[in-house]
């Protein structure tokens, strides 16, 4: 974490202290949404073009 700079240390005697960077957590949050509206807007089209495809052939089946 702390070579991806999401994390930084200090070391006061035996111990160490470590603190999230927010620019850079706040840079990976908005990645992780991204890709979550992304992954969901793709599955929201695959369900509707699938429920159309159904319906289409259900369709063609009464006439």
């Amino acid at each position: 974490m702390k070579d991806a700079d999401l994390i930084a240390e200090k070391k006061q005697g035996k111990n160490r202290f470590y603190s999230l960077n927010r620019r850079r957590t706040l840079e990976l949050v908005g990645f992780f949404e991204d890709m979550y509206d992304y992954n969901l807007k793709s599955l929201k089209e695959y369900v509707e073009v699938k429920e159309k495809k159904k319906k289409d052939l259900s369709f063609k089946k009464t006439i």
